[in-house]
């Protein structure tokens, strides 16, 4: 017995009237969903379409990213990357309100965060991570693990951001790091060089010690992580 698939032929590339095959069921549900609103464009090309919030809300978005003629990347990973670029808190939900794509509900479920969009959710609930700490505490084991690979790139859950975010941990003072990272000297000298080895993490702090002149503060657990995998020395037993 042979097995259907469900193929939509579209023109993602900027300017182009070149139209490419698009096999849905090699999509995750949030990108079949862009892969399907565009299919059911006039010119089956990214134009504005009709978003649906959690609330139920509704919006007109366009923030497509650029698809260059001549570009490497596939469609498929074209709206891979479309599919994670619509705000969090918003799905796909058709090209107009009497009109909503076929896996609507299954889009809207799929709530997988990319590299970019965790990032951004840790942030706005009040992290110290940016992309250059991510990026030093990435292949430490420190992060939360990837729910799933698309195209070889990451995916999370927002429950295991979550989980991170409310994480028990300490917080140091920057001259509890500085005698933690072995720096000697007088004690300004040595805070001095913590400061630039939390810059080279790319390391924020995440408040201040309590009182007049309070130093800032840093999860412990990231200082730990980022200091025992520095590369070039081997791992280091944490003190």
């Amino acid at each position: 017995m042979s097995i259907m698939t469900e193929i939509v032929n579209l023109a993602l590339r900027d300017g182009s009237r070149v139209y490419e095959d698009v096999d849905l069921d090699q999509l995750t549900p949030r990108a079949r969903t862009v892969a399907e609103v565009i299919a059911r464009t006039t010119l089956r090309t990214p134009v504005s379409i009709l978003l649906r919030s959690d609330r139920g809300e509704m919006q007109s978005w366009r923030g497509w990213d650029g698809y260059p003629v001549n570009s490497p990347v596939t469609p498929l990973l074209w709206l891979e990357n479309a599919a994670r670029r619509i705000p969090m808190g918003w799905h796909v939900y058709g090209v107009g309100i009497d009109h909503p794509v076929p896996s609507v509900d299954a889009g809207a479920d799929d709530t997988r965060l990319s590299r970019y969009a965790a990032i951004t959710y840790m942030q706005r609930r009040g992290s110290n991570i940016n992309p250059a700490a991510w990026d030093t505490l990435c292949g430490t084991g420190h992060l939360p693990e990837p729910d799933r690979y698309v195209n070889n790139r990451p995916q999370w859950r927002p429950a295991a951001i979550d989980a991170y975010l409310t994480r028990p941990r300490d917080l140091w003072t920057v001259s509890q790091i500085a005698t933690y990272l072995g720096y000697q000297g007088d004690p300004s000298s040595a805070a001095s060089s913590a400061r630039r080895q939390l810059g080279r993490w790319g390391f924020t702090a995440e408040g201040r010690a309590p009182g007049r002149g309070g130093e800032s503060l840093y999860p412990a657990d990231q200082i730990i992580a980022a200091h025992t995998h520095r590369p070039g020395k081997g791992n280091r037993t944490p003190r």
